[in-house]
């Protein structure tokens, strides 16, 4: 079993795609992606850019092999709670497990973060719950170069229901800038998903 290094410090796995790279390394395949996260925020320009430790990007989970065969110079490894397994090992951990890193085997650097969401069809679906869903068009934005990204108020909520550090920080940046009707619908989603005495709500008021 190949075990996560660990600690995945900047300084030593630094050596990330941006957006940028990704979106040149994808040009022409066939598989609806889109930057998560921090970065996500960053091509939303809700808020100051910040540094970033990793690139996480968001795919339908059927069309990992789709994305594999496309990049196929590099390792996947699908994240447990405490090791990687390669991909074509990984077993019943695959879906058990939404996570997938992405390693060039020539420099030892982790690349990327894949989250394999639950996409239904056209309708983009929130992987911590199903019930919060859009129309995949609604749920993703495209900068002026092309790259697509989750939008704000998904990020956040996302953020919201984990709750690190650096989600609060993000929170308090982005909010200003998020239209009246994106800071009500998340205010009253992360109400109905973590209860109204969630921090962020009384903020989104």
């Amino acid at each position: 079993m190949y075990q996560k290094p660990m600690p995945r410090q900047p300084d030593e796995y630094g050596d990330h795609w941006t957006p940028q790279e990704l979106a040149g390394l994808l040009d022409g395949v066939d598989v609806r992606w889109c930057v998560v996260g921090g970065w996500a925020l960053d091509l939303a320009s809700v808020r100051p850019e910040r540094a970033h430790d990793d690139l996480e990007i968001a795919i339908p989970q059927f069309e990992l092999d789709r994305l594999r065969a496309w990049l196929s110079d590099y390792e996947f490894f699908v994240m447990g709670p405490n090791c990687l397994w390669p991909a074509d090992a990984a077993g019943g951990a695959y879906f058990d497990n939404p996570q997938t890193f992405v390693r060039d085997p020539r420099t030892g650097a982790w690349k990327a973060d894949i989250i394999r969401s639950q996409y239904d069809g056209e309708t983009w679906v929130c992987q911590m719950d199903r019930s919060v869903r859009r129309p995949y068009d609604e749920a993703v934005g495209v900068t002026d170069a092309g790259i697509p990204y989750l939008r704000p108020e998904l990020v956040l909520l996302y953020k919201g229901l984990t709750r690190r550090p650096k989600d609060d920080v993000d929170f308090e940046a982005s909010v200003p800038a998020l239209a009246s009707q994106d800071r009500n619908w998340l205010a009253e989603t992360l109400s109905s998903l973590a209860g109204t005495d969630h921090p962020w709500v009384a903020k989104l008021a």
